[in-house]
């Protein structure tokens, strides 16, 4: 249930700044990557620039419209998009090969990646799931259990496409909101000795993804094969020093270093702005990362908190993994930097989870009033019964002028760790 007494005010400016800082830096480093390749492709060394401001506008469009939508409404929508995002992952395996993988549909010249869509339904389903059942998640049958075969039934599908990277990337972010959730930390435990001989065993299996592992471990193995990437990222870190080459002089676009305006945008970032510029993009997502939960810690009920707290651990995730390919601390992946990299369906994607994230902003409330909200539907959830409060009944907002004492329960069933949420927002 919507809480209409929950009143609006402004969008958060600074979280907007960051990611307008961010897109635009993204305009200009991707024209500065992809003017050479464009030029010997297309006879244009503008052809991706144009193609990027085009997408970028777009997406900006579509973030003041879901900054206008009330982020309830979404709600209701949960299981459309779940349906209608494991369809479309279905079809690409037929339709969508691109590069010998079944990633993308072509719909109307512009390409869709199901993936994205699919990470989108997943954060929406968690947060519904979540605040519906509450502190039952604590139990792994009846109330963990659901959401992973659902998570793992989409990664899957992702994984044969094959796309092991982002199916890694989305489990981690599922399991992410589940521990924000209460999940228990044996549960997580057992989860982590089931998943990761799984996807040691996937690596092994797969030819080019154990290349992948051993060139990373040791890059110099086979420097003009597997390891040639990352030889030529770090040769772009080592160019650029501490001030960078100068935005449009860097080398390594010219044929050196692949998907230079891609995946590794985060390089020629390296190279023409220097270890200064790195690090101030790196600022920018901690700056993202700080507002983002902000906003989460303080929307009006746990729907809308774990809808945040979602799109935050994604983008941040993403762009972690990206520089960390990047400066040769992660294996290649493919994920793009978030808002830089150049890109179709994934920066409109994120551009629309920004807008969500800036309309839980406008319904925020202080620290001290979104830990004595309830929700109002009558059933059990994480804040009710942290906090002690009976659902079995319809509860009222608490007047700000009567002082509680909440105490997370502690029960004999559910242990001693109490949910995060109970936790973060009593600070």
């Amino acid at each position: 249930m919507i809480d209409t007494s929950v009143k609006k005010h402004t969008i958060d400016k600074p979280l907007l700044l960051v990611v307008l800082t961010l897109l635009t830096m993204g305009v200009v480093m991707v024209y500065s990557a992809s003017n050479v390749i464009a030029l010997d492709k297309f006879g244009s060394s503008s052809h991706f620039l144009k193609q990027q401001f085009i997408r970028v506008i777009l997406g900006f469009i579509i973030l003041v419209f879901a900054t206008k939508y009330d982020y309830h409404k979404y709600r209701s929508k949960t299981m459309l998009l779940v349906l209608i995002s494991f369809i479309m992952l279905v079809i690409v395996l037929g339709l969508g090969q691109i590069k010998g993988a079944a990633r993308w549909l072509q719909l109307g010249g512009f390409g869709i990646q199901p993936s994205e869509i699919a990470k989108l339904a997943i954060i929406f389903y968690l947060a519904a799931y979540l605040d519906k059942k509450g502190e039952r998640i604590r139990d792994f049958q009846n109330g963990l259990l659901p959401p992973l075969i659902m998570a793992g039934a989409f990664c899957f599908m992702i994984l044969i496409q094959p796309n092991f990277s982002t199916a890694a990337v989305l489990m981690l972010i599922v399991l992410a909101i589940l521990f924000i959730g209460g999940m228990r930390i044996r549960h997580l435990g057992v989860m982590a000795l089931v998943t990761i001989p799984t996807a040691i065993a996937v690596v092994i299996l797969s030819p080019y993804r154990r290349a992948r592992i051993t060139t990373f471990l040791d890059p110099t193995i086979d420097a003009q094969g597997s390891g040639y990437q990352i030889k030529q990222s770090l040769i772009s870190f080592a160019n650029g020093g501490l001030t960078g080459t100068g935005v449009g002089q860097g080398k390594q676009k010219f044929l050196f270093l692949p998907e230079p305006f891609t995946d590794f945008i985060y390089s020629i970032i390296g190279e023409e702005l220097g270890f200064i510029g790195a690090v101030f993009v790196l600022i920018l997502f901690v700056i993202f990362l700080f507002r983002a939960m902000k906003i989460a810690r303080t929307a009006p009920d746990l729907y809308g908190f774990y809808v945040g707290a979602g799109i935050t651990v994604s983008i941040v995730v993403y762009a972690l993994i990206n520089a960390g390919v990047a400066t040769g601390i992660f294996p290649t992946t493919g994920l793009p930097m978030p808002f830089i990299s150049y890109g179709g369906s994934s920066l409109l994607f994120t551009c629309f989870t920004v807008g969500v994230l800036l309309n839980i902003s406008t319904q925020t409330v202080s620290k001290e009033e979104a830990l004595k909200r309830t929700t109002k539907e009558k059933m059990s959830n994480s804040f009710t019964m942290n906090f002690n409060v009976d659902d079995t009944t319809q509860q009222t907002i608490i007047p700000a002028e009567k002082k509680m004492n909440f105490e997370p329960v502690q029960t004999k069933r559910t242990g001693s760790r109490s949910s995060i949420v109970g936790i973060d927002l009593s600070e």
